[in-house]
């Protein structure tokens, strides 16, 4: 299982992750924001969850595309940049 953690800080970066994560819709992808989950597929799923802080992005497979990966990258939040992440 892949993990790590993520942060939208506003409703466009919602807007562009939900497309990103269009192109991978044969992957299973889910958020995971307190005790909720969601398919990071759904726009409203995601809308629907608490923004304000980051959440984890998970995926059933340990080894997930490079591609992927790449498109993650402008929503990847370290556990060390997370007030660096709330304050951007």
């Amino acid at each position: 299982m892949y993990r790590t953690k993520i942060f939208l800080k506003d409703l466009t970066s919602v807007k562009h992750f939900a497309a990103m994560t269009a192109k991978y819709d044969k992957l299973k992808i889910n958020l995971i924001s307190d005790i909720y989950t969601i398919d990071a597929h759904s726009l409203i799923g995601i809308i629907s969850l608490d923004i304000s802080d980051p959440m984890i992005l998970e995926l059933p497979d340990s080894d997930p595309p490079e591609e992927l990966l790449s498109d993650l990258a402008p929503f990847l939040c370290s556990e060390e940049a997370v007030v660096e992440c709330q304050a951007e």
